[in-house]
């Protein structure tokens, strides 16, 4: 039964990374939810967070010349207060109502990006980018899953793909810096927590390797995956929902 758990997390993990390789998001999108059909959710935010930031670093390194850094770091200043306040609330809520709240971010959040279509801004805002770096960092360390938000506000940007990725995944990685440091203030890095990161690294890496080769060849054929995922993160938080409910 062990060795079923271990796999089980681990190829949740391996797919959280290829989404986030095709997409410059998604990882916490795609395995906490997941994840929280296995172990508990209190243990799923903190292993897909560290999955999360760890996966930023390649594809940061790779896109750097993309990067909108002045907006990046302006949604990061605006995640630190967010971070911690949502470190707080995981800590002290019952995992139901996270279960529920992830649930209900997800199917909103989804239903707008497959509804969504024009830009809505000429140009970035400074302070709706700081508002935006709130709620995300609050969202991250509530029910890891800090993506809805500032997905939500780059898609309203007049910026091409590799901008809006590359700028996603910067902040992604600076914002899980908040995010795990909250875990840990609120001691929910457990041993049991560590394990299940260990065991999930190779299929973490090659999820990754496959997910940025896939991120080429699709953009090379304009094919839009962005629908079949938003769909598939619908379904997933309404059994979240119902879990939550339950």
């Amino acid at each position: 039964m062990l060795d079923f758990y271990i796999i089980t997390i681990a190829l949740i993990i391996g797919l959280g990374s290829f989404t986030q390789g095709l997409t410059g998001f998604g990882l916490a999108l795609i395995s906490v939810p997941l994840l929280s059909l296995v172990i508990d959710v209190k243990q799923a935010i903190p292993v897909a967070g560290i999955f999360g930031w760890l996966v930023t670093f390649p594809i940061v390194f790779k896109m750097r010349g993309y990067i909108q850094w002045k907006i990046g770091l302006i949604l990061f200043a605006g995640s630190l207060p967010g971070s911690y306040l949502g470190a707080s609330l995981l800590k002290q809520l019952p995992s139901s109502v996270i279960l529920s709240a992830m649930g209900i971010v997800l199917i909103l959040a989804s239903i707008y990006s497959l509804i969504s279509k024009a830009t809505l801004f000429k140009y970035p805002s400074k302070i709706i980018s700081l508002i935006v770096g709130f709620f995300s960092g609050a969202l991250g360390a509530t029910v890891g899953e800090p993506g809805p938000p500032v997905i939500a506000y780059t898609s309203m940007l007049p910026w091409t793909n590799d901008q809006t990725k590359s700028t996603l995944v910067f902040f992604f990685m600076l914002q899980m810096i908040g995010a795990i440091l909250g875990f840990w203030s609120k001691g929910l890095l457990t041993n049991e927590v560590f394990l299940h990161v260990v065991h999930s690294i190779p299929l973490f890496i090659v999820g990754l390797i496959i997910g940025l080769k896939a991120y080429h060849l699709l953009n090379k054929y304009n094919f839009n995956y962005h629908k079949i995922i938003y769909s598939l993160l619908i379904i997933i938080g309404f059994v979240l929902l119902i879990k939550g409910i339950k």
